[in-house]
């Protein structure tokens, strides 16, 4: 296995709401190496923006407290490190790409002038060499006609076009990590595909490792390696993503597996997750997920923890314990 890029281990962290802390995150591990696409995936809540914020250092620091927990991206403990140098690896060795393009683009800006500051900012090239690179950079993520492209505005490119070059400015100082947070939510279907395969190009390429937070267990399992479950701020799953959506193991992964039509079983009925998500004001003790579960039963008032099933399947369910013990 490649060299680790980016090394979670046992994260948490609480935000301070009306002067009581929240517990947002619980003891989550995730690790991306060189050139791998890992998916972070859960419904809206369960934490993942709030992760890739973590992993940047961009949570607000007056509300938020780490308990336990490191972040590694290189060799680097991000938590410990200062401000300035963590703020030195955004956009040059951390990328970003995140769900709608025009919040990352100056409307105000034609887009060649606007790579054209990126460039020169993250690197020693000279104005002549950054130019020549915006060009360069445009047609590495298969824009046609760059030489027009350049001189037009982000309001005269479609939703698509405008993710491309968000992703050349993500990719043009050649990062060792992409943060892509919902990368193809407001674009179609057609779109969406092709922005997830070049996404998966480019980190072949340049060996970027990739985390690719997403909602939709379709996106993930057409553009990841592995894939990591969370709910309400806890990893209830993770593995090989041909392990974890063939055959899921906690209650959660297969309950979102069985809502999806293109994952879901030929001829099963499509399913919806019974229940509410929990107010994280009051976690529950035990299982975060039991009050939703079909199957909890007495041992689900203690909190399970993350077992491994095989080498790289990992469940934290009680019901899965004695499997992962055999």
């Amino acid at each position: 296995m490649s060299e680790l890029v980016l090394d979670i281990k046992d994260l948490s962290l609480s935000f301070l709401t009306s002067g009581t802390p929240v517990s947002i995150l619980k003891s989550v591990e995730l690790q991306i190496a060189a050139g791998e696409i890992v998916g972070l995936v859960g419904e809206s809540g369960s934490g993942k923006s709030v992760t890739a914020l973590a992993i940047s250092k961009l949570l607000p620091t007056q509300i938020t407290t780490f308990s336990s927990g490191s972040i590694y991206f290189n060799g680097m403990d991000i938590l410990t490190s200062s401000e300035e140098s963590v703020a030195q690896l955004r956009g040059k060795k951390i990328g970003f790409v995140f769900q709608e393009p025009m919040t990352a683009l100056n409307p105000t800006m034609t887009i060649g002038k606007q790579l054209f500051h990126v460039i020169r900012r993250h690197s020693d090239l000279s104005k002549e060499q950054a130019q020549a690179k915006v060009r360069a950079a445009l047609e590495e993520v298969l824009i046609a006609k760059p030489e027009i492209v350049e001189n037009q505005y982000p309001f005269q490119l479609s939703g698509g076009m405008r993710q491309r070059v968000v992703i050349a400015m993500a990719m043009s100082a050649n990062p060792a990590l992409l943060i892509a947070d919902e990368p193809t939510t407001a674009l179609d279907v057609t779109v969406q595909a092709e922005i997830l395969n070049l996404i998966g190009k480019l980190a072949k390429v340049h060996g970027t490792a990739v985390l690719l937070i997403s909602h939709d267990l379709g996106v993930i399992a057409n553009t990841c390696s592995k894939v990591t479950v969370l709910y309400a701020g806890e990893v209830v799953e993770t593995g090989k993503v041909s392990d974890v959506l063939r055959t899921p193991l906690h209650p959660y992964t297969q309950a979102l597996v069985k809502s999806l039509p293109d994952i879901a079983a030929r001829g099963s009925s499509l399913e919806t997750i019974a229940g509410e998500f929990p107010d994280l004001r009051k976690r529950p003790e035990g299982c975060i997920y039991a009050p939703r579960c079909p199957k909890k039963f007495d041992k689900c008032s203690e909190s399970p923890v993350l077992m491994k099933v095989d080498n790289e399947h990992s469940v934290a369910c009680w019901a899965q314990g004695s499997r992962s013990s055999s």
